[in-house]
């Protein structure tokens, strides 16, 4: 038996041999490929390379370049370039190659407790020199949804945090994002699930005044808890205008919604606030200080706020100042006559702002008046503010012996635009005073300007375009006169 096993070595071996001198060999097949040194054939099994870890693998002594194994470590087939051990896909030792190891591969944004959600990818860069890594976003993302990746690239290895940010105006849903991570020849996409859950959404369809919104929400959706935060999509349709009843009172507000809901205001019509009225006079028995009056707020935020305004929002503009003065004056007569003292009023009402603010007035006032009123200002969208009243025509009255007449310049101060203050008038009156002594007419005052007792009434300032009271808006801090936006937005 030993016999013939030794014979049947030889025979193998001579048709190895054989075979060796032709340069080919066939496995499970008759005739090879002429272009094939080897040419295996099979529908059932496969040809195995040797299996072994990196560690194993670097341990070979001077490795022939071309040799190749499977890195069952690593999952990969592996070759040996000469120089190092290279993945098949790759081309040099130079070739940035990578593994990455997300934190999440889903997550869910509900916009009141948090309105974004972040994860972590670790980035572990095993060949090629240290070089960038960067990451994109490579999905079209739904309006209202934004990323920030940090850093981003990332020099090798490293964690990379990942934030999404969703607005009330995001759809709500899950949607699959594509993160795209490369480095050199190497591109490796990971999918993240991002899921927003749905805001409540109010709209308002009629024109009205002082509107609240909670009110309005919790009407809509009664089984609301109103100690719990929410998330509201508000929405002002075309042709709706949203105005004030009076300045102390906002067009629109968000009322009593728990503070730290979140709103989404989306304007497609006109939110106005209330012009402020113009200054009556300065007469401290009458508790009047000339002042113009403040115009009132468009929009008075109570909750975190992101606004896109598609047409107007306007703040109340100022009220004008009056330069109307409750005036003593004492004539001086010649001895023996009694000087005679004079008591008056003269000058002109401040103008009503733009947003429907009244012109100053002086009604059933009791003694000596010389006033002209101020106009009104105008309301709605293309209202415009009412200038000051104007005294300039001269004025002549009795007193005893005395004959006094009054040259008045006076201006109220005009009444502000939406979004302006109003502005200061101007005071100018000069006294002259003729008396009848002995039968002749003598000169007492020629021409004397009437000083006024206080300093000039300020005008009223105008009203918020938006009123933050603290809560963070996406519409910056500043002053406004744009055509959609007038007025200040701030605190």
């Amino acid at each position: 038996m030993k016999l013939f096993h030794s014979f049947l070595i030889i025979i193998l071996l001579g048709v190895i041999s054989s075979t060796s001198l032709r340069a080919q060999v066939g496995i499970n097949i008759l005739y090879p490929d002429t272009s094939a040194i080897l040419h295996l054939e099979s529908t059932d099994r496969g040809l195995l390379f040797p299996r072994m870890t990196t560690a194993q693998r670097d341990a070979i002594v001077q490795p022939k370049a071309g040799l190749m194994i499977y890195n069952h470590q690593d999952s990969l087939m592996q070759y040996f370039n000469g120089e190092c051990w290279l993945n098949t896909f790759m081309q040099d030792c130079d070739d940035c190659y990578f593994e990455m190891t997300p934190s999440s591969i889903a997550g869910t944004i509900d916009r009141v407790i948090e309105d974004s959600i972040s994860f972590t990818i670790d980035i572990n860069q095993n060949n090629g020199n240290p070089q960038n890594i960067a990451l994109t976003v490579v999905t079209p993302l739904p309006p209202g949804i934004t990323y920030t990746i940090n850093p981003n690239p990332q020099f090798s290895s490293g964690i990379v945090d990942v934030t999404f940010h969703a607005t009330p105006f995001a759809p709500d849903g899950t949607f699959p994002i594509v993160i795209q991570i490369a480095c050199g020849n190497q591109t490796t996409n990971f999918i993240y699930s991002l899921t927003l859950t749905p805001c409540y959404e109010v709209t308002l369809i009629n024109s009205l005044d002082n509107y609240d919104l909670s009110d309005d929400l919790y009407a809509t959706y009664p089984s609301l808890n109103s100690s719990i935060p929410v998330c509201v999509v508000s929405i002002i349709n075309t042709g709706v205008t949203v105005s004030s009843t009076d300045t102390a009172n906002p067009a629109y507000t968000t009322g009593n919604l728990h503070p730290n809901s979140i709103l989404a205001l989306v304007n497609n019509g006109n939110i106005i606030g209330k012009g402020g009225n113009g200054g009556i006079a300065y007469d401290p028995a009458n508790g009047t200080t000339g002042e113009g009056f403040d115009g009132g707020d468009a929009v008075n935020l109570t909750v975190n706020t992101d606004v896109v305004n598609n047409f107007n929002i306007y703040g109340g503009g100022g009220g004008g100042n009056a330069m109307a003065f409750a005036i003593t004056y004492t004539i001086p007569l010649p001895f023996p006559l009694p000087n005679i003292t004079l008591g008056f009023m003269i000058g002109a009402g401040g103008g009503g702002a733009a947003g429907g603010g009244e012109g100053g007035n002086i009604p059933n006032v009791i003694g000596l008046t010389f006033y002209e009123d101020g106009f009104d200002g105008t309301a709605g969208q293309f209202g415009v503010a009412g200038e000051g009243g104007v005294l300039t025509a001269p004025i002549d009255f009795n007193a005893g012996v005395a004959t006094i007449t009054l040259t008045p310049s006076v201006t109220g101060g005009n009444g502000g635009e939406y979004g302006y203050p109003g502005t200061q008038g101007t005071f100018d009156v000069f006294i002259s005073v003729t008396a009848v002594i002995a039968g002749f007419p003598v000169t007492i005052v020629n021409n004397i300007p009437l000083n006024i007792p206080v300093p000039p009434p300020a005008a009223g300032n105008s009203g918020f375009a938006i009123k933050r009271n603290g809560s963070n808006c996406n519409i910056p801090d500043n002053l406004y006169n744009t055509a959609n936006l007038k007025g200040e937005v701030g605190n």
